[in-house]
């Protein structure tokens, strides 16, 4: 059960296994109740927090339906829309959107205007600020799908996926709403997993992108061969290859133990995921991935030159975010002025353990 939590698959296992055959499972065993209850909790939790998350996307359906922008439902919110995961079926903690690129930000100062509440943490390339609803629940307005290329070159927009006919409409939902088809939504996922998390494991639990992944049809080969030009650049070859194997032998219910000591790409991916969050040492050697490239459509050396830039000169906000609000004011001049310090002393650790984490 700790397990199942730690790696953010417990309400996953409750909806696809059922309530009836786990306790059957489950209820022979030391402790087995409280486990089946504990597993059919926390599947109630996250389908909870999924109501309150649809109810989030409809708010901002009726507030682009009035600018009259199409949206594009993503993750979680697309994954439900579409009927690939039953109620509960797969936490999640935010709503992610994808708005026209030209009118994405007239859509965030309208939900801002409404009294969503802007995050002061820079945002990222690819999406604005995130933003809270008054009554709870997160949301991110994305410009972009970063590392989709549909030709190739820069990452697909909702423009790009309207005109290419990659977008099935959801009519359940106020305006113009749709869902990305299962392709383009499955090459969102690797990309989101494998090319922007996969360094960091143990803040994105990679086997949650597995469970996305089976649910979008990647065990298929069909599935793997039309993402693969989409993703070329940002997910080497034999990482989608990887990733192919190791869902399509999840999804046959292959043991686990033998993926471990089997082929070779599909264990190393398994190896990875696991370690990942459960031995601090190797998740501390990944640390350095900072250097590594991102999926991004500016140049590399402009793109590793502001995530250095910006990993390096904090904003009072990212000071709060990452070492906790400082006593008095002169605190975030003492932690700005240290932080080039701080991070020599953390590579210094990173590269320590990345030494140590390749002798076994």
């Amino acid at each position: 059960m700790a397990l199942a939590r730690r790696f953010e698959l417990a309400p996953r296992l409750a909806a696809r296994q059922g309530r009836e055959r786990l306790e059957a499972e489950l209820l022979p065993l030391p402790d087995g109740a409280g486990a089946a209850q504990a597993l059919h909790r926390d599947r109630l939790a996250a389908a909870a927090t999924g109501l309150r998350l649809t109810e989030v996307v409809r708010d901002v359906a009726v507030v682009a339906a009035t600018l009259d922008l199409p949206l594009v439902l993503l993750k979680l919110a697309a994954l439900e829309a579409a009927g690939r995961v039953p109620a509960g079926g797969r936490p999640a903690c935010d709503v992610d959107l994808l708005a026209p690129e030209r009118g994405a930000a007239d859509l965030q100062r309208a939900l801002v205007a409404r009294g969503y509440r802007e995050s002061p943490l820079p945002a990222p390339e690819h999406q604005l600020p995130a933003l809270v609803h008054p009554d709870g629940g997160a949301l991110e307005i994305h410009r972009l799908l970063p590392g989709v290329r549909l030709d190739g070159g820069d990452s697909a927009t909702q423009e790009d996926l309207a005109r290419a006919g990659l977008l099935v409409p959801v009519l359940k939902l106020p305006g113009r709403c749709a869902v990305p088809t299962r392709e383009v939504a499955a090459a969102h996922a690797l990309v989101h997993g494998l090319g922007q998390h996969g360094w960091w494991p143990n803040s994105y639990s990679l086997l949650k992108m597995v469970g996305d992944l089976i649910d979008l049809g990647l065990a298929e080969p069909e599935v793997a061969q039309a993402i693969a030009p989409w993703t070329a650049r940002d997910v080497t070859t034999g990482e989608l290859a990887a990733a192919h194997r190791l869902c399509a032998a999840l999804a046959r219910g292959d043991d686990p133990a033998a993926l471990l000591s089997g082929t070779a790409g599909a264990s190393d991916l398994l190896h990875h995921a696991l370690a990942g969050r459960l031995d601090a040492a190797y998740a501390a050697s990944l640390r350095l991935g900072l250097f590594r490239a991102q999926p991004s459509d500016r140049p590399e050396r402009r793109r590793l030159a502001r995530s250095l830039a910006g990993t390096l000169f904090l904003t009072r906000a990212q000071v709060d975010a990452i070492y906790g609000p400082p006593r008095h004011r002169g605190g975030y001049l003492a932690r700005q002025l240290l932080r080039p310090f701080d991070l020599a002393l953390r590579l210094l650790r990173y590269a320590a353990a990345g030494r140590a984490a390749r002798r076994p």
